[in-house]
């Protein structure tokens, strides 16, 4: 008789019988069905910025600050790696934990673009930090 080879599932494969398996699970969490919901909203609205303001704005409503989405996805993976460990798995704690790193440079990344971003557009506007000079006399002529 013919000796057959195991059988590979291949990653649509596996990835379809874990969300089968975590149906249940998943259902039983507050967490959202689309959590890329709020990141595709900036994404969209991206097309409406006008100024380096808004882009600035809504690249940081997406990605900066601890409740975003990318740190958010971060933090997730650190998580992932975690559990990983607990279970024995190093190697793919390893992966999951050097992923989460390159996160950790994405959003240093980006805010020094946000950062350089703002720079360009500000460097031959007003300064707002100063108060317009018609104010600034004002002030003077008021204190004598």
């Amino acid at each position: 008789m013919p000796q057959t080879a195991p059988h590979h599932p291949g990653s649509a494969e596996l990835r379809l019988r874990a969300r089968q398996e975590a149906a249940v699970f998943l259902r039983g969490l507050p967490v959202s069905a689309d959590p890329a919901a709020p990141l595709r909203a900036c994404a969209e609205a991206m097309s409406q910025a006008s100024t380096p303001a808004e882009v600035h704005a809504l690249t940081e409503l997406a990605a900066s600050g601890e409740d975003a989405g990318l740190i958010s996805l971060r933090n997730l993976l650190r998580a992932a790696g975690t559990r990983c460990r607990e279970q024995g798995e190093g190697q793919l704690a390893t992966r999951y934990e050097r992923t989460s790193d390159l996160l950790d440079i994405a959003d240093r990344t980006l805010f020094k673009l946000g950062v350089d971003l703002l720079a360009s557009a500000y460097a031959t506007g007003p300064d707002v930090s100063e108060p317009p000079p018609a104010s600034a006399s004002h002030a003077e002529g008021a204190s004598t």
